[in-house]
């Protein structure tokens, strides 16, 4: 836009010095040259979607810590993850049971350390069903999957247009660019809630943290 406006300005020097210049004499009779307005082109207001969009896009890779709590408060989880934008995902649970969860492109694997135990899966970043995804995945599908409203300043609603999904939407927060908080309520009307702490955004994270290494004797199971 800034570009455009500065077009906009050398053109109408540019015109009014060559109109002004008595190039060619005018006569008496001749018509007075009429004044031409120009006027920047006004751009649509964003979207929520596209608000949402140029905020996802900023994040190229994150890390942080996280607590997750239910909200009955009951439930609460901490843990760790990483996520390199698109495809690769990492979501490491401490606390209560040790479990991780690996995206890598098209493939997802969820390890329960106590159960000694990995399951993989195949991801379809069309019908996003893991609300994680919308951190990893492509922004390209936003509009296609979600009804997306804007609340209030930095907080989306999402609603998936699929109703066969487990939930029914999902609030995200943004602060000062970074996603902050995420709200998940379910088909149950149970909401669980991500709090992200210790956020640093777009730098080098080893390929290593999106491979499982399974330990030895691991039963892996394929859920494909």
């Amino acid at each position: 836009m800034i570009k455009y406006l500065h077009l906009l300005i050398f053109i109408s020097i540019v015109s009014g010095l060559l109109v002004g210049c008595a190039l060619f004499p005018r006569s008496a009779e001749s018509p007075q040259p009429k004044k031409i307005n120009y006027q920047p082109q006004k751009t649509a207001p964003l979207t929520a979607a596209d608000e949402i969009e140029n905020l996802l896009n900023n994040v190229r890779t994150m890390t942080a810590s996280f607590e997750q709590t239910t909200s009955n408060k009951k439930n609460k989880s901490i843990g760790s993850m990483m996520l390199e934008r698109p495809g690769k995902f990492r979501w490491k649970i401490i606390k209560p049971n040790k479990q991780l969860v690996i995206v890598n492109k098209n493939q997802s694997i969820f390890y329960d350390v106590d159960l000694n135990q990995a399951v993989k899966r195949k991801v379809n970043y069309h019908e996003p069903s893991s609300p994680a995804m919308l951190l990893s995945g492509s922004t390209g599908s936003l509009k296609k999957s979600f009804n997306i409203i804007k609340l209030k300043k930095d907080w989306f609603e999402l609603s998936p247009k699929n109703k066969k999904n487990s939930y029914q939407k999902i609030t995200i927060h943004f602060f000062d660019g970074k996603p902050k908080t995420m709200e998940i309520t379910d088909n149950l009307d149970q909401k669980s809630t991500i709090v992200f702490k210790n956020i640093k955004l777009n730098i080098k994270i080893s390929k290593n943290m999106f491979l499982f290494n399974p330990p030895k004797g691991v039963d892996i199971l394929n859920a494909s």
